[in-house]
């Protein structure tokens, strides 16, 4: 009785602190009936979470499909499941055991110190996967990574492509972010604001930097026989790049007028933000593409049907 009672006193704790994230990341959190121990809602994303270490009530959960009725007809919940045995298995859920628990818990106490939003990638938002997680004999074969989904379709892009050959799917790795930036900068008596915040994602191959929607992202399953692309650039090398351009992007060119007796000139300087006044948070993202090899390498978005411009993982490595 006593072993019961630590039960759900811990899992009483957890499902508070799993509240306390997902509110964080901006969801809208409720207390839900058993089996479920809560549910949220943020834009397009519904949820339902339930926090267990019952390998027979997490098979029940993972098994079961949770639907919810929106203006557009039902949608299908995404489930987090939250368990801190490491021998838990539930296929059709997002596992979150201690180490994720411990990380997201950590960075949503952060987002509510510094008074930003926490970017938690969930369903269609996607979870974050680490690289290192991916094997070759993983790619393609059911794996769930967060990704923008595969709106277009092969014949359609070999059609858009306009060159013989088989369209072949990859996930080229990117880098999401969310940045907030605080603070002014000042010259002579003109004072510059640099309080901001926005999103973008920066390709993890050649660096460049592109908008995107985070609740575009989702994170079920890639289609058989897709390519996953390591990263080319690391996390830490992508924070610099980023903060980098954040800070070229809202540098603001000041000029001062100045009047001594009957001359009036003016002075102009640079003033930028300081790195410590943007707080940044990076994650995980793939987006899809199609490569169409013919006399030329032709590349589809997968997602949008852009046609790109150059080949973005020429001589790259696959997982």
């Amino acid at each position: 009785m006593d072993l019961y009672m630590m039960e759900q006193r811990i899992r009483e704790k957890a499902v508070k602190a799993i509240s306390d994230i997902l509110k964080s990341a901006g969801y809208d959190v409720h207390h839900a009936s058993p089996p479920i121990d809560l549910s949220a809602v943020s834009g397009s994303t519904f949820l339902v979470v339930v926090c267990s270490d019952d390998q027979e009530e997490v098979t029940r959960f993972s098994e079961t499909e949770y639907t919810v009725k929106g203006e557009k007809g039902e949608k299908i919940c995404e489930k987090l499941l939250v368990t801190f045995d490491p021998s838990i298995e539930a296929p059709d859920c997002i596992v979150w055991y201690a180490e994720e628990f411990a990380r997201y818990a950590g960075e949503a106490i952060l987002s509510r110190v510094i008074g930003r939003q926490l970017l938690l990638q969930l369903g269609d938002s996607g979870a974050p996967v680490r690289s290192h997680e991916y094997s070759d004999d993983q790619a393609g074969n059911s794996i769930k990574i967060p990704h923008l989904p595969v709106r277009v379709h092969r014949e359609e892009a070999e059609d858009k492509a306009g060159v013989p050959g088989v369209a072949t799917l990859k996930f080229l790795p990117y880098w999401l972010y969310r940045y907030t930036s605080r603070g002014s900068g000042k010259f002579k008596d003109q004072d510059v604001s640099f309080d901001g915040s926005g999103v973008g994602a920066l390709n993890a191959i050649n660096g460049s930097l592109i908008e995107v929607d985070p609740d575009t992202v989702t994170r079920r399953s890639i289609p058989q026989g897709s390519e996953v692309i390591r990263h080319q650039i690391d996390k830490e090398t992508a924070d610099e790049k980023i903060t980098g351009n954040l800070i070229t992007s809202m540098t603001r060119k000041v000029r001062a007028r100045q009047v001594k007796g009957d001359a009036i000139y003016y002075e102009e300087k640079n003033v930028a933000p300081e790195r410590s006044n943007i707080a940044l948070e990076l994650r995980e993202l793939f987006i899809p593409i199609w490569q169409i090899k013919g006399k030329k390498i032709v590349e589809i978005n997968a997602h949008t049907g852009e046609r790109l411009r150059e080949p973005m993982d020429d001589g790259v490595e696959v997982f």
